[in-house]
């Protein structure tokens, strides 16, 4: 077997790293001596893939292309500072078969495995022990990402953030400085596993200080990606775990794909605006439903009738993550 590598596993001893490096060597041991592996989350068209290409087209080897804790690059924009185009019009001369984030056969997802493995963490908390009166949403942001900043302008263009706990790390075309939150954890864990610093703890392995989750209703996910074919992280997952209702802004199949899975979407309350076209429409949608909920008398009782519902995804989760290990332990079977 051949390797291109040059992914999360190389970014050093982290949270992240460590548990990519437990997906590619369980993957690594289901491959046949013709197959070369490939990570894409750093893929650039240098030296040592063209020479990787050029070994294929004379041996017939196969391309494994990998994509696990971000997103499958081949579709939408280019990561900054990396193209693309020319990477897979090279390798579209290969045999080439996409693992992780790309929806049919060999779809598995990262994000998932890795939450069921911190699992302890996420469930710090009774969730259900609420905090009132209770905030509208919540919409936690890091990385301030175009569809981030975007949503968050609406916000302030609709006068919505008193009624959220709100936040957008960096400075940017919308703000000088970070939105924090008053109140907020600090994951020593998650900050060691990314470069650069927004202002905003990466938290990537709990749910956030227990004042702000037990005290919001609607769980406003925006996702690391709006253009890919279907990417989750675990920012969707923590709706789930922590047992709230949620709308997401991300990825075209996204809803599908939890569809799919059995989770409860809540489309009977929030409609199905995740099908709009273009993601400013669906920014549209999740204003259009916070400004409805505001209008809500007792939102601490509707979060209670909907507890059976916030119980089957709970418990779904752990039936999604055994059949995901699953997939990821029998890729080729």
């Amino acid at each position: 077997m051949l390797f291109y590598d040059k992914g999360f596993g190389f970014e050093g001893d982290n949270i992240i790293s460590q548990h990519d490096n437990e997906i590619k060597s369980l993957i690594h041991s289901q491959l046949n001596e013709n197959d070369i592996f490939v990570d894409t989350t750093w893929i650039t068209l240098d030296h040592e893939l063209l020479k990787l290409i050029d070994i294929s087209k004379k041996e017939s080897k196969r391309f494994v292309c990998y994509s696990g804790p971000d997103w499958n690059n081949v579709y939408g924009p280019p990561r900054e500072k990396h193209t693309f185009a020319d990477v897979w019009t090279e390798l579209n001369e290969c045999e080439v078969i996409h693992i992780g984030n790309n929806l049919g056969k060999y779809y598995f997802s990262f994000w998932v495995d890795f939450v069921h493995k911190h699992i302890n963490k996420y469930q710090s908390y009774d969730t259900f022990n609420l905090q009132t009166p209770l905030k509208t949403f919540m919409c936690l942001n890091r990385k301030p990402h175009r569809p981030r900043i975007d949503i968050i302008r609406e916000f302030l263009r609709h006068d919505l953030m008193q009624y959220g706990h709100v936040s957008l790390g960096g400075e940017n075309v919308l703000v000088e400085q970070p939105i924090l939150l008053p109140t907020d954890i600090q994951s020593s864990e998650g900050d060691k596993a990314v470069k650069g610093d927004v202002g905003i703890t990466n938290d990537i392995n709990s749910l956030g200080h227990i004042d702000n989750w037990n005290s919001h209703f609607l769980n406003v996910v925006t996702e690391t990606t709006v253009y890919t074919d279907v990417f989750l992280t675990e920012k969707t997952l923590k709706p789930i775990i922590g047992k709230r209702p949620f709308i997401i802004l991300g990825d075209k199949n996204i809803y599908k794909l939890l569809q799919d899975w059995g989770f409860d979407t809540f489309d009977d309350l929030f409609g199905k605006g995740y099908n709009e076209a273009n993601y400013e429409q669906r920014i549209e949608w999740i204003v259009s439903n916070i400004q409805d909920l505001n209008k809500e008398s007792n939102l601490e009782q509707l979060l209670l009738d909907l507890k059976p519902r916030l119980e089957h995804n709970y418990q779904q989760f752990f039936k999604v993550a055994s059949s995901n290990r699953q997939k990821i332990t029998n890729l080729f079977n």
